[in-house]
């Protein structure tokens, strides 16, 4: 069903069933924008998961937000999925869904050589894997969301000019530089697998072998199995390649208005969060340098 339509049904359930006011039902449309924004790749319920409200709870907290707002966005939108399976619309949407705690997030990361790690455990001889070094390198690389990867079409890849071109949240797009290595994964990717799959959706870049655009789902899989058969003993959370790489660059001295715009943030209180977490890197650093 789509997604409009599905919580329509839900604004006339609260209307009539549960007798809600016009201002509440006001306040619940106002959420629901911003779920939409944040998600604007859902536009079906068949698009929905479970992952989407601990997703919007992580994105939310790292931006600064009084635990009080969000916790009211959240009970709106947790309500609608439970509408949605009550409904018999989709199955098994929710469950494990977090609440938010009144201080604020410090993002987890991955260290250089954890990240270096990772890169290195790819069987490049095997497709999946050879395709799966190329994804993780370029979201480490770029610092990409989960939907921009998935969405990242063949044509905004610059070889030339080493950059790509990423289409972020809100329709909004950016360009971001690559690093060379990345960029060498997606050529090796590209030319030895994506080029003879013929068949599917011809402008993505990464697709399953039936030449459809992958899942979040099934991305964060392929990231979290890998990490574990590195021995990385983390807790991954979807945008841990996106904090690494911010992390990494303000602790080597980027600036944190550069690395705004790479990430693609609205706002740079957003950003700042990186700079704690890139603080507490160098204090541990130079702690482990004292004890020697």
């Amino acid at each position: 069903m789509e997604i409009n339509e599905a919580f329509k049904k839900y604004l006339d359930f609260c209307l009539i069933e549960k007798n809600l006011l016009p201002n509440t039902l006001n306040d619940y449309m106002e959420d629901f924008s911003f779920y939409k924004k944040q998600f604007p790749y859902i536009k079906n319920t068949e698009d929905m998961s479970k992952e989407d409200i601990n997703d919007l709870i992580y994105e939310m907290s790292i931006s600064g937000l009084k635990a009080t707002t969000i916790k009211r966005r959240v009970s709106c939108i947790k309500n609608f999925y439970i509408f949605v399976q009550t409904e018999g619309i989709e199955n098994n949407i929710v469950s494990n869904i977090l609440t938010p705690k009144n201080e604020r997030y410090l993002p987890e990361y991955l260290s250089i050589d954890e990240v270096d790690k990772l890169l290195n455990s790819f069987d490049i001889n095997n497709d999946s894997e050879l395709r799966n070094k190329a994804i993780i390198d370029t979201m480490y690389s770029c610092g990409l969301r989960v939907s921009e990867v998935i969405n990242l079409e063949i044509k905004n890849i610059n070889t030339e000019e080493k950059f790509i071109k990423v289409l972020g949240k809100n329709a909004k797009e950016r360009e971001v530089p690559i690093r060379k290595e990345a960029l060498q994964s997606i050529n090796n990717y590209y030319y030895l697998i994506r080029k003879n799959i013929k068949k599917g959706d011809k402008n993505i870049l990464f697709v399953n072998s039936h030449g459809k655009k992958l899942t979040r789902q099934y991305l964060w899989k392929i990231i979290k199995d890998k990490v574990k058969e590195c021995g990385i003993n983390k807790n991954i959370h979807p945008h841990t390649l996106r904090h690494s790489f911010a992390t990494h660059l303000l602790s080597r001295g980027a600036d944190l208005n550069s690395v705004k715009n790479m990430l693609g943030h609205e706002n740079i209180e957003t950003t700042q969060i990186y700079t704690h977490v890139a603080e507490e890197r160098i204090l541990k650093e130079y702690d482990k340098f004292r004890k020697k």
